[in-house]
């Protein structure tokens, strides 16, 4: 039995994830894992489709067990992103998961190895320093630094950054896991481009927006409602234009940003009609648009800083047969707790509780971001899938 994890968001399911599933499969995997984004995602956006239905259409086309990634780890920067999913990995039990697999754009595990040792490196680079006091932003700095050291393309593709960032958080937490890679086929991330059916989970949210046809593209089309931040933009513009001292305990945010962030909303109150105006006002080539939406969610859910602790449980989603087994065979020695109930886990400890909070905030959210009338669902009363 070989079990492989995969650390995902599903935004929605579509051919290329399906791919990586098969190519997973093909590399030797019996049993597969997948860590998923619950309603928040990493670019600092609601997840375009229901975690149940994205969960039901990982089970439908290659995984076996999907846990959820809950906020805020799962709308957070990469390194924490990445650390919270190999958190839940590693809490299965030594040696329950086997292998970590990712996409890239590079496909060279080797190669994504060497830069995690750079990467790990450059942390503390004077180089690095001195362009982010230049005005760079961190990651733009970063892959200025690797370029020294002929490695600077790598270092500007997404989902190299984030392969590094696995590397990395599995070289600390799960030293048994081995990272292996599948490199990209068709689109590149955030592209428009299409090949072999294939193309960017951005892409496909722009065509569900539209009402375009995209079922070419994905496995199953969706069946549930589509959310869009946009349709509850004064609701989170609301957050923004009332928001003070709480600014000071967001993660990520300097006294300086925070100043800024005061200065421009106050400067520019009678131009703001929307966060994307206040996101391109605040933006600029230290901090990325990225990083903007980020903080905008962060003001909109009550996130701060110490919310950030090791990730206290794991929530499953949906488990088929083989799913059973990587459950079974985990029972006597996970370091997590595991379990379907949200009742029952919010109870191991007061940060659980925290995180069952926070992730409900993200779904009471993406539930106003609907076309007309929102059906707020508890989180304590759904029903998982199982496949026997």
């Amino acid at each position: 039995m070989l079990t492989a994890g995969v650390i995902a968001e599903y935004n929605p399911f579509h051919n290329g994830h399906k791919y990586q599933l098969d190519k997973t499969r093909q590399m030797g995997a019996s049993h597969i894992v997948a860590v998923m984004s619950g309603a928040a995602v990493q670019r600092g956006d609601i997840a375009v489709a229901d975690k149940f239905e994205r969960a039901q259409a990982a089970l439908k086309n290659g995984a076996d067990l999907v846990i959820e990634l809950p906020c805020p780890y799962s709308c957070a920067s990469a390194e924490r992103f990445a650390r919270a999913g190999v958190r839940l990995l590693a809490g299965l039990g030594e040696h329950v998961v086997n292998r970590l697999s990712f996409g890239s754009e590079c496909g060279d595990i080797t190669k994504l190895k060497a830069a995690a040792r750079l990467s790990r490196e450059l942390e503390k680079s004077d180089t690095v320093k001195e362009l982010t006091a230049k005005g760079r932003s961190y990651p733009s700095a970063v892959s200025k630094a690797a370029a020294e050291h002929d490695m600077g393309g790598i270092f500007e593709q997404p989902n190299n950054m984030l392969g590094i960032e696995y590397i990395k958080a599995l070289e600390t937490a799960a030293p048994w896991i081995e990272p292996v890679c599948v490199k990209r086929k068709g689109a590149e991330h955030d592209s428009g481009d299409i090949k072999d059916n294939i193309t960017s989970a951005s892409a496909i949210r722009q065509m569900i927006a539209k009402g375009s046809d995209y079922s070419a593209y994905v496995p199953d089309t969706l069946t549930g409602r589509a959310f869009f931040l946009k349709n509850a933009d004064k609701a989170v513009l609301m957050k923004l234009m009332t928001a003070g001292e709480e600014l000071t305990r967001l993660p990520d945010m300097s006294a300086e940003l925070v100043q800024r962030f005061l200065n421009i909303r106050d400067k520019h109150r009678a131009e703001i009609r929307s966060a994307d105006d206040l996101a391109i006002l605040f933006k600029n080539k230290s901090v990325t648009l990225a990083r903007v939406r980020r903080m905008i969610l962060n003001i909109t859910l009550g996130i701060r800083a110490d919310d950030f602790f090791d990730i206290p449980y794991g929530r499953i989603l949906a488990f088929n047969k083989r799913g059973s087994e990587i459950l079974a065979i985990a029972k006597g020695k996970s370091t997590l707790m595991y379990d379907t109930s949200l009742a029952e886990l919010e109870k191991i400890s007061s940060q659980a509780a925290r995180i069952s909070e926070l992730e409900q905030r993200a779904v009471s959210l993406q539930q106003l971001c609907v076309k007309g009338e929102p059906e707020f669902i508890s989180e304590y009363t759904r029903k998982i899938t199982i496949c026997r």
